[in-house]
């Protein structure tokens, strides 16, 4: 702080010149006893200072007992006097009157200057927080010393604060503290564990339960609350994974994230439906328990009928499918590696490949080697010439229901021929929409004994004498014959064809999962619980 600092408490000089007008009654006067001590105590000295601040006004109006309750106490005109100088060990502060123009000192170097009228001088040894005390204090003592203007009746208008000096020096100190206070505390804090409250009271009725009796009643939740089950405690947690609770999932029309396949497929899932689903990739994550080398699935029933998946996803999810008994790819895209990974399936008896692509003559190569194929649908796949020949001479004998429909270039009589040949088992036969079969492919199929239902459905090149012949084999039930003729001459037909009944299925459903508007079951296995 500078040396040169003084503290100055000025009396107006117009309050001067009033004070000289109108002298208060020599009387009495008044002198707040409690504040001017309080005020003394601030000073950093020990010993108890008897100066008080004098105040004259009169107090003939106010009542004794109010005073004594105000802190005032009356005294006598020549008790204090202004001229007072308060000392201490630290500092000096001298009270001056207005005609007073001594030069004091005012620090060390003994420097001076004149006081001005009504000043409050302060010596330069004050430390710095009794300078800042003294800052803020100097205002109250304004109100105490300065003489207010007269009133009509001759009195001083001002009166005595009802608070004391010394509850308002209080508050100020205290409003400090507390910004301290608040600054301390952005500065320490501590982070602490509030204890959860448990949601329920009482005995847990279900550890009095059996596994076997949680699993039964567990057997009647959907799936949504057994996952849900499964945060409750660890117990329920390995009851809730029990894998007679997931032998059949739908998740049709879902979206998976990646990794989704390697939690489903643990719980020991039989019957997974996926039609219409969005899998993205990767389909396994690295180090999962399904990417071991000993790992089993258990999937024999999948429907991924027009489900989004890559091929090269496709061909991971179907290597470690290895018991697949029904499988579905409708509109899937494939590759030579997924037919690689349906070809390890050796138990594979239903495949529905229908308007799948990227099926060339290397997929047909794996295609042909499911030697327990009963029903297969390769309808409107784009298969080329080799394909289709190659597929027609070496399916399997077994094959009982298939769908070939859609060669509209390629399928031949010579083909039909082969394919009577090697599948003479046939019970469903497609041939919808193959253009090129002409009447010298009626003997052939005059050899399937066993076929119920045949479809020659948009086979331009056959007259309808030959479907008449056609109607008359031994145990067709079925024969579907749309768009080549029109419906008197069909009734006709129909008339001349016994018990064959014409045009009864305008849809094929050899090897589709689901016919119809049922969406609850796949193959005729429930898929929801």
């Amino acid at each position: 702080m500078n040396s040169g600092m003084v503290e100055r408490m000025r009396l107006g000089q117009e309050d001067i010149a009033n004070s000289e007008r109108y002298p208060s009654p020599p009387s009495k006067r008044l002198c707040t006893e409690d504040e001017c001590n309080h005020l003394n105590s601030t000073f950093n000295s020990t010993s108890k200072l008897n100066t008080r601040w004098s105040y004259t006004a009169d107090a003939s109006f106010v009542e004794p007992e109010i005073l004594e309750d105000m802190g005032v106490s009356i005294i006598e005109d020549d008790a204090v006097n202004c001229d007072t100088k308060v000392q201490s060990p630290d500092f000096t502060i001298s009270l001056n009157n207005a005609a007073s123009n001594e030069r004091l000192p005012i620090n060390e170097n003994n420097e001076t200057y004149e006081s001005e009228p009504n000043s409050l001088y302060i010596d330069s040894n004050f430390n710095s927080n009794n300078v800042e005390r003294l800052e803020q204090e100097q205002y109250d003592v304004d109100d105490l010393c300065n003489h207010k203007n007269p009133n009509e009746s001759g009195y001083s208008s001002s009166r005595v604060e009802n608070e004391p000096l010394g509850d308002a020096k209080d508050e100020f100190h205290n409003k400090k503290l507390n910004i301290s206070n608040d600054n301390d505390s952005l500065n320490h804090f501590y982070l602490s564990r509030r204890k959860r409250k448990l949601s329920y009271a009482g005995n847990d009725e279900f550890n009095k339960l059996s596994d076997e009796m949680i699993l039964m009643i567990f057997r009647w939740l959907p799936k949504r609350c057994l996952v849900r089950c499964m945060l409750v405690c660890k117990r329920w947690c390995q009851i809730a994974r029990d894998e007679a609770l997931w032998i059949r999932l739908d998740l049709s029309s879902k979206v998976l994230i990646e990794g989704t396949m390697e939690h489903i497929l643990p719980r020991g899932v039989q019957i997974l439906r996926l039609a219409q689903a969005e899998i993205a990739d990767p389909i396994f994550m690295e180090n999962v328990e399904v990417l071991n080398s000993n790992y089993v699935c258990k999937l024999q029933y999948l429907d991924l009928s027009m489900a989004v998946i890559s091929p090269n996803g496709l061909a991971t999810l179907l290597l470690k499918c290895k018991l697949l008994k029904n499988l579905s790819l409708e509109s899937c895209i494939l590759n030579t590696a997924c037919c690689n990974a349906i070809r390890l399936n050796k138990d594979l008896s239903v495949l529905n490949l229908a308007m799948c692509e990227g099926i060339d003559l290397e997929c047909v190569t794996h295609l042909i080697n499911l030697k327990s194929l009963t029903a297969l649908n390769v309808a409107w796949c784009s298969l080329d010439a080799d394909s289709v020949s190659l597929l027609c001479k070496y399916l399997p004998p077994v094959l009982e229901r298939l769908n070939i429909s859609g060669c509209r270039k390629t399928m031949t009589d010579d083909n039909i021929k082969e394919l009577v040949k090697s599948c003479p088992k046939l019970k469903e036969l497609d041939l919808s929409d193959c253009t090129l079969l002409t009447m010298n492919s009626a003997p052939y199929l005059l050899n399937l004994s066993i076929l119920e239902h045949l479809s020659l459905s948009r086979c331009y090149s056959i007259p309808p004498s030959t479907f008449v012949r056609l109607a008359y084999m031994p145990c067709l039930m079925y024969l579907d014959i749309f768009g080549l003729m029109s419906d008197p001459m069909s009734k006709s037909v129909q008339s001349n064809c016994g018990d064959t009944q014409i045009n009864k299925f305008r849809f094929s459903s050899i090897a589709r999962p689901t016919v119809g508007v049922r969406r609850t079951s796949i193959w005729g296995l429930r898929v929801r619980d």
